[in-house]
């Protein structure tokens, strides 16, 4: 419950799950015991300090965190965690995967993940499944080598991939297309994000880094107008798009790939890149035509009539790249692209993002820092709402102590 606090939501999970609740002859919890049983939840799950903070203002590893505490208070004898380490930091990532091998020690864990790497570390017993068959079951060591899996899900490898990227010829000097200058953003009394300067430039893909929490989410809602910022400027190609209109926004040539995909579920593709393209005219900049699009998504083309919530993710994410790009688009807004998606499906993606490169200028916020920064030409740092850093994305990517 996003409006409550967390020692709230850890309380009405432990006061819903009272094996006494509907039983006249038994006495109930006492308000004490419940308060001790949620405070000791809430230590095991390393979120002391801030029991009285509201959810919607946690971090997402934070939220993560909660949303399996309140799964525990059931006292499961089996735990289900659908993509635990989805959209999450490095060291968010290492947070939850040490809680869910404590876990197992007291229960039984049936996860779904994609970050197989991580699995290959602590699952005991894994199941490969594609297309609704199960491809392959057993080990790390079995299911690493299988070559079925090799094939469809764990593709060719990062480092092949990433070695295939393009590095397109510097241009003279590109002109700026998007421009923040010294941008306040609030959410009610809440400070998001301080003096936010960072500008796009035409045919460049430039990163938004920073944890979880830092702002970078709240800088594209800056941007797309949803929410007006406080003071500062936003430009793009020029004109002031500061406290316009989302709609307006997005005619002016702003696509956007929100996280989740967020797709019409119940719309067909050929609806969804219809309403994509709905209020964009032709006239200015780049006009992205079907035929256009399925050159850098050919698998969608054969899609059109599939109802978007049977898609795979990959298909999904295609489809939300493509719905942000129908129409007069000449900069995309990417927020976390390859989150929840498949190794194999992953480079696929990536393919696709290096290619569009050549004709668009991208924004992305990704947490796969060699995959960003493999596909970027500058960098930008959000720590608690302010740029910390600004520069090249290679020295990033290539020292690792400087990352």
């Amino acid at each position: 419950f996003q409006g409550l606090t967390v020692f709230e939501n850890i309380r009405l999970g432990i006061q819903a799950h009272d094996p006494q609740r509907f039983n006249p002859w038994r006495p109930r919890e006492t308000l004490e015991t419940v308060n001790e049983r949620t405070r000791a939840v809430i230590k095991f799950l390393g979120l002391e300090g801030v029991e009285e903070a509201q959810v919607a203002s946690l971090s997402h590893g934070g939220q993560r965190l909660l949303e399996i505490g309140v799964a525990l208070t059931a006292r499961p004898k089996l735990l289900l965690l659908d993509e635990p380490l989805a959209g999450l930091a490095a060291a968010e990532r290492e947070r939850i995967v040490g809680m869910i091998r404590s876990l197992a020690t007291h229960m039984g864990v049936l996860l779904i993940e994609h970050d197989i790497d991580r699995v290959f570390e602590f699952a005991e017993d894994i199941t490969v499944m594609a297309n609704g068959a199960v491809l392959v079951r057993g080990d790390a060591r079995t299911v690493s080598g299988d070559r079925q899996v090799q094939d469809v899900y764990l593709g060719s490898g990062r480092q092949v991939v990433l070695g295939e990227r393009t590095r397109p010829a510097p241009a003279a000097v590109p002109g700026v297309l998007l421009e923040l200058e010294g941008v306040n953003t609030y959410y009610g009394k809440s400070h998001i994000l301080h003096d936010v300067s960072l500008t796009v430039r035409e045919g460049e893909v430039t990163a938004l880094l920073g944890r979880n929490g830092a702002g970078k989410s709240s800088t594209f809602r800056s941007i797309m107008g949803l929410v007006s910022p406080a003071s500062g400027s936003i430009r793009f190609a020029g004109e002031s798009i500061a406290w316009q209109p989302p709609e307006r926004i997005a005619r002016a040539g702003i696509g956007l790939v929100p996280q989740g995909r967020r797709l019409f579920s119940g719309l067909t593709v050929a609806e969804n890149l219809e309403l994509g393209g709905l209020s964009r005219g032709k006239g200015g900049g780049v006009h992205w035509s079907e035929e256009r699009i399925f050159s850098y998504f050919p698998r969608i083309r054969d899609r059109l009539n599939t109802k978007a919530d049977v898609l795979s993710g990959g298909e999904q994410q295609m489809v939300a790249i493509a719905r942000a790009l129908s129409g007069n688009v000449r900069l995309l807004l990417m927020d976390e692209p390859f989150e929840g998606l498949a190794p194999a499906v992953v480079e696929e993606v990536f393919r696709s993002i290096d290619q569009l490169r050549r004709e668009i200028a991208i924004l992305i916020i990704e947490h796969d820092l060699d995959l960003v920064l493999a596909l970027a030409d500058r960098a930008y740092v959000l720590d608690r709402g302010h740029v910390s850093h600004e520069g090249p994305a290679e020295p990033l990517l290539t020292d690792i102590a400087f990352r």
